[in-house]
């Protein structure tokens, strides 16, 4: 035994530099996997994937990566990995996104048949959004933990670096090498311990239609350096406004707008009085320096939420620069301690759907074409789109009519019900902060066999008189009326709708909606009457509402709806006068989505506005159609 002991302990030692160098070299990864330890590291220097990963038909090894042409598949490590405390870093190219293709990194994966995981997800064709998820059955509908939309998007061409670093108190971070090296912050940050051990892990890619190139260079597992408290690093976002970058490189930052505010990073300039709806919002402090730009793209931000952006400019500006042009100048004013004078008047927008996050909102500079006369930089302010209110009927003041719940159907405590045929009314009072144009619809049931109209009155300004047309002969279907528009300064309102000589529906409640931040057509007061909507007439509470396209048409629309269950279903188009023009479903449907075409040319002869009836079981819907 004394002679054997000296020659396994040498061929211990060999093997295992040999096992060294090999690994070095990048050729080891079939037998570091049998391990199921770390580290792990997988080069790909050779002419099949091995043993290191779960058989996948769709990736193979081509010049030194690991490659897939088609449509969808894993690059999954076919041994489960114990570690409770890893980093993962890989390499990849192929970011693109035709076909809608979405890139994932999977990890914490008990099984590879199990869809309980970690998910990185990377959506090209999402508007470049990066997200952290954690999955539970489903890869593809991970619960989200954190995400980011990456601006510009990864190019296709280009090789990506990705660190992930998940410790045992829970911590998850997320870095993104897109060729300038890691930054010392995460890009995407969270706390779980949902998924414990490192378990499988690699990359999945999918599409909707047809196949890309993709290729993965390397990728590693390792036991971090360092074990990390369970400690958020990134700093905290503003609930509003992320991702701030100007072209000029210079700080913009985030941060809230009250008097005594600095205006900009680079000056000591304080804001001293802001209109009272400005109070508290989230603003982006430009550098003053970048005053004199002219870059038509300049600052790039993203805004989390639907909201209304302001924007405050320089009172002694003579000419706007183009991409401020088509913003509502509001009259107000924001005074501040530039001597200059440095007061600014504000300009409003409602973002649109593609200006909102995960999509970039991009602005241009100071002084882009053709801008004269402005000698301080702009501010950006964002507040959010005010949220729809809903105020009972019976909870309203009542004159007149009276409070029932006589028939079925309605929410809260019961509706209100037209007594006499004219004066009765329904006045509730609310609270308006956004300055606006907001849409003032009713739930309403007419069972009787005309139309019934109520005038609308806000602060006792006429604002127009609705028609609510008969719904069937049963007082127990309620459908929604979108109703008329108005501007509203901030301040209390009363809105009041009154009989006007036809008695009035059954209202159930009210709906405040804000629709734009600008006026259309201004009347004296606080007000700005509205052309009559052009929007679809139909039941707020279900989900997938019907609708008519095209609206307006020339000879042909379509009505799609969706029914959650099997139902007795009648679809009619009549006048406004409620004079039938066609029935164009009259049967018991399964569930699920229809479309049905109006051949309007068969049916009708002449232009104007038409309403669709649709009744499913027992609910009702209303549609308007305008044919030109």
């Amino acid at each position: 035994m004394k002679k054997l002991l000296p020659y396994c302990l040498l061929r211990a030692a060999c093997r295992s530099f040999l096992l060294l160098i090999m690994l070095l070299s990048g050729n080891l990864p079939q037998l570091f996997a049998q391990s199921g330890l770390l580290p792990f590291r997988d080069d790909f220097n050779r002419s099949t994937l091995g043993a290191n990963w779960k058989t996948d038909f769709g990736w193979s090894i081509q010049s030194g990566s690991a490659y897939s042409p088609y449509d969808a598949g894993n690059l999954i490590t076919d041994l489960n990995y114990a570690a409770d405390s890893y980093i993962i870093e890989t390499s990849a190219m192929g970011f693109t996104g035709s076909y809608w293709r979405e890139f994932r990194i999977t990890f914490g994966q008990d099984d590879v048949d199990d869809q309980k995981t970690y998910v990185l997800n990377y959506g090209p064709g999402t508007d470049g959004l990066l997200s952290l998820g954690r999955a539970t059955d489903n890869i593809f509908y991970p619960d989200p933990l954190d995400q980011t939309s990456i601006y510009p998007a990864l190019a296709q061409a280009q090789w990506y670096k990705f660190k992930i670093a998940r410790y045992k108190s829970g911590l998850i971070q997320v870095y993104l090498d897109q060729g300038s090296g890691y930054g010392t912050l995460p890009v995407l940050e969270a706390i779980d311990s949902a998924y414990q051990q490192l378990g499988h892990f690699g990359w999945t890619i999918s599409t909707q239609t047809a196949g890309e190139d993709f290729y993965v260079d390397w990728i590693e597992a390792r036991k971090p350096e360092i074990e990390k408290p369970a400690v958020l690093e990134k700093p905290v976002e503003d609930d509003l406004i992320t991702q701030v970058s100007a072209a000029s490189g210079k700080v913009y930052k985030v941060a809230k707008l009250v008097n005594g505010t600095k205006m900009y990073t680079d000056r000591n300039y304080k804001i001293t009085s802001i209109p009272a709806y400005l109070q508290g919002a989230s603003f982006i402090q430009t550098a003053n320096d970048d005053k004199g730009e002219t870059n038509s793209l300049w600052l790039t931000t993203f805004m989390k939420k639907p909201v209304v952006v302001y924007i405050a400019y320089d009172v002694r500006a003579k000419i706007l620069p183009d991409w401020l042009n088509e913003w509502h100048k509001t009259g107000d004013i924001i005074r501040t301690t530039d001597p200059g004078p440095g007061n600014m008047e504000v300009y409003s927008k409602t973002l649109e759907y593609w200006q909102q996050y995960p999509r970039p909102f991009i602005l241009g500079a100071n002084l882009a074409s053709p801008a004269k006369g402005s000698n301080m930089n702009y501010l950006v302010i964002a507040v959010p789109v005010p949220a729809s209110k809903n105020l009972e009927a019976e909870d309203a003041k009542v004159f007149g009519a009276k409070v029932a719940n006589d028939h079925v159907g309605y929410s809260g405590r019961g509706f209100v019900d037209f007594v006499n045929q004219k004066q009765d009314y329904i006045e509730w009072t609310t609270q308006t902060e956004v300055p606006g144009t907001y849409n003032f619809g009713f739930q309403f049931a007419n069972g009787d066999k005309i139309s019934r109209s109520l005038r609308l009155t806000i602060d006792d300004i006429l604002i127009g008189t609705s028609n609510f047309i008969p719904l069937s002969a049963n007082w127990n279907n309620w459908a929604f009326y979108s109703g008329e528009k108005a501007y509203l300064k901030p301040g209390t309102h009363k809105i009041r709708i009154t009989a006007n000589g036809s008695s009035g529906p059954n209202i159930d409640y009210l709906i405040v909606n804000f629709n734009s931040d600008y006026p259309e057509q201004t009347l004296p007061g606080s007000y700005a009457r509205t052309t009559a909507p052009d929007f679809e007439i139909v039941n707020p509470l279900i989900e997938s509402r019907p609708m008519a396209y095209p609206n307006p048409f020339v000879s042909s629309t379509t009505i799609t709806y969706v029914l959650p269950e099997t139902a007795a279903v009648n679809l009619t188009v009549y006048t406004i006068q409620g004079q039938k023009q066609a029935v164009l479903v009259d049967q018991v449907q399964a569930a699920g989505k229809y479309e049905v075409k109006f051949n309007a040319g068969d049916q009708i002869t002449g232009s104007g506005s038409y309403l669709y009836h649709l009744k499913q079981g027992n609910t009702v819907s209303v549609g308007k159609l305008i044919k030109q």
